[in-house]
């Protein structure tokens, strides 16, 4: 099982020992000692040689490691100058900036990852936007003046972005990935196609509590004796009736059914056991935590 999410925070803190397998072994050993000498310059500068050769190469997934290395190396520089460890806005515009340009193939990956920038922006700054009043007008581009409401809604769109492409992700196989992703302990069969993961990294923000903090009056609430904690079956057959169709949990329900649909008649049941266990599991948390006076927990 892969996990994105450690790899990003990785990247966040400017970690080391970035090396990849492949044509350009040296190159990212050279990167690894520079960031270890904290000359973010030089490894920007030694990047700016892997990017281009990793993109001719199709080799998406050290192209899409090395660009977002690069845009945090340049956010670290940009603090530094501000007088603080990074500059997490900068860093979101820039890879905005790289996502408009980037090959169809490295969008829903890039839109994941910028869904977790905008994520951990709000997390670094939640008491701003939990204080903010949210306006009868739009807010504008500038994200440090956007209220909860705007900020939970861009990171929602950006994992929908990520999503688009659906068939097209659930041919991929994971391990085409590798280059970018860390290996966890446990088999790719679990999350067998890029589709998975991204799905996956999507679900870990809609069922966070965060999600609490912009609740409408006609909110989509999960009962006792609701289908999502039923037999696959009647949980593949609900169709969950509301007006809350921004809803964060009922985005969660469809993306469980479709990952149930998509590995219902694989040979290799791990995927589907997965899912199914993950269905029951984290709503049955969210559950417990609505009706003892909690809005939700991030299961």
């Amino acid at each position: 099982m892969k996990r994105l999410l450690i790899w990003i925070v990785a990247i966040i803190a400017i970690a080391v020992n970035v090396s990849t397998a492949g044509p350009r072994d040296e190159l990212w050993g050279q990167v690894d000692s520079a960031i270890e000498q904290r000359l973010p310059k030089t490894a920007i500068t030694i990047l700016d040689q892997i990017i281009p050769a990793a993109m001719e190469e199709q080799a998406y997934a050290e192209a899409t490691k090395a660009i977002c290395l690069k845009i945090s190396l340049e956010g670290q520089i940009q603090g530094g100058r501000a007088g603080g460890g990074s500059n997490p806005a900068e860093k979101i515009i820039l890879l905005e900036t790289e996502i408009a340009d980037a090959p169809k193939e490295m969008m829903p990956v890039m839109e994941t990852i910028l869904a977790h920038w905008y994520w951990d922006y709000f997390q670094q700054n939640s008491w701003r936007f939990i204080q903010r009043t949210q306006t009868a007008e739009p807010p504008g581009e500038d994200i440090t003046t956007w209220d909860l409401a705007r900020i939970l809604a861009e990171i929602d769109r950006h994992f929908m972005l990520a999503l688009e492409a659906e068939q097209q992700l659930k041919t991929i196989p994971i391990e085409e990935w590798d280059d970018l992703l860390e290996k966890g302990t446990v088999s790719d069969s679990y999350r067998p196609t890029l589709y998975d993961f991204l799905v996956f990294e999507a679900l870990s923000f809609y069922s966070a509590a965060e999600q609490a903090g912009t609740i409408p009056q006609d909110t989509f609430e999960i009962m006792a004796d609701s289908p999502i904690f039923g037999a696959v079956d009647e949980f593949l057959a609900w169709e969950p009736k509301t007006s809350d169709t921004d809803s964060a949990k009922l985005k969660a329900i469809s993306l469980y059914q479709d990952l149930l649909r998509f590995h219902q008649d694989d040979s290799d049941k791990s995927a589907f056991i997965d899912a199914d266990l993950w269905r029951r599991v984290s709503y049955r948390l969210s559950y417990i935590w609505t009706v003892s006076g909690k809005k939700d927990i991030q299961a």
